[in-house]
């Protein structure tokens, strides 16, 4: 049986860490957290406390040193200083924040039940907020959401909020190779910093506001979308004009143009075509740059800003979804050009 998070034995200087959500990105991301807290020394080792919704996907952490939470809600009890939050979709985010806040609610209603006589002998109100938690959303949704997480974790004052979206794949997350987008107040920042350096290879604070954060990791997602897209097309129209795609593509690895993850992902559409056009359920699917270029668009609507060729990309991963790519690496874009499909 694994140790509640709350009885977890760490060092006198340790801390105790919480992460929300071991999907394709948050297992990594706990991992190499995990890995380095294992290598503090004993009177500084810091603990990990996991959640997630499959309890199967936090075996190897468990057997690993870290413990698991039953829900997100008993680990807004357990005591942890910093809580990251890596979920599938802003609905997941929400839900999950919600859960975690009803646990903080509860917390502090029986920590004042325990101060109660501790109250009467010394007067006063028993005020925990120096005690705050931080809670850091590190999924990528839009700044509407963020801000009502925030609204959410901030209630009363028992938390603190940081929006920290990251770029990268699963490569990236295992290898603590991330970059970090945060947004909101730099002492929270810099409290997490010492995670960040473990989970990425950069992080920035870009502005005291979560829209700071959300709306820098849209542009992203419409840039790694888009040139993934246009790679596809460039070998669709080799295919369809009679050149020889792996000669072009050799072309532009010796130009400017090339860059790594046009070679990646070039590489692996290579593969599927040969694999009967079927790509692995592994590294950043599908239907993930398809939801993220639809946040994109949605938040470009809000703000005013016209994003055609984002809109005109974001087609091309609904038809290669519908093709049955959905769970399948974003490379699968190359079959939304297959020269059977039609306009």
């Amino acid at each position: 049986m694994a140790a509640s998070p709350s009885m977890i034995v760490r060092g006198k200087g340790g801390r105790k860490i919480g992460f929300l959500g071991l999907g394709t990105m948050g297992k990594g991301m706990a991992s190499v957290l995990l890995d380095a807290f294992a290598m503090n020394r004993d009177d500084t080792k810091d603990a990990l406390s996991v959640w997630n919704r499959t309890a199967s996907k936090a075996e190897t952490l468990k057997e690993k040193g870290a413990s698991v939470a039953t829900s997100p809600k008993e680990m807004a009890k357990s005591g942890c200083e910093i809580v990251y939050a890596m979920l599938a979709d802003p609905t997941a985010s929400k839900m999950v924040a919600e859960q975690f806040a009803e646990g903080l609610r509860e917390h502090h209603h029986q920590q004042q039940e325990q101060h109660h006589h501790q109250k009467q002998k010394e007067g006063g109100s028993f005020n925990n907020n120096n005690n705050a938690v931080v809670y850091v959303e590190m999924s990528t949704i839009d700044a509407e959401t963020s801000e009502t997480i925030k609204r959410v974790i901030e209630k009363d004052q028992r938390a603190e909020y940081l929006a920290a979206p990251v770029s990268g794949g699963e490569k990236d997350a295992k290898e603590g190779a991330l970059l970090i987008l945060a947004a909101g107040r730099r002492a929270a920042y810099e409290k997490c910093l010492v995670d960040f350096r473990r989970m990425g290879k950069q992080s920035w604070l870009m502005g005291p506001e979560c829209k700071n954060a959300t709306d820098a990791k849209m542009a992203l997602q419409i840039m790694m979308g888009g040139q993934a897209a246009l790679l596809a097309e460039c070998l669709a129209f080799c295919e369809h004009a009679g050149v020889d795609e792996k000669v072009w593509f050799d072309v532009l690895d010796k130009g400017v143009m090339m860059n790594p993850l046009l070679k990646s992902v070039g590489n692996r559409m290579f593969g599927g075509v040969e694999n009967n056009r079927r790509w692995p359920r592994t590294l950043f699917q599908t239907y993930l740059q398809q939801k993220d270029l639809k946040l994109a668009i949605e938040t470009a609507e809000k703000v005013n800003c016209e994003v055609p060729i984002a809109s005109a990309v974001h087609q091309r991963y609904v038809r290669a979804s519908k093709k049955g790519h959905a769970y399948e690496d974003f490379a699968g874009v190359r079959d939304a050009y297959d020269e059977k499909s039609t306009p």
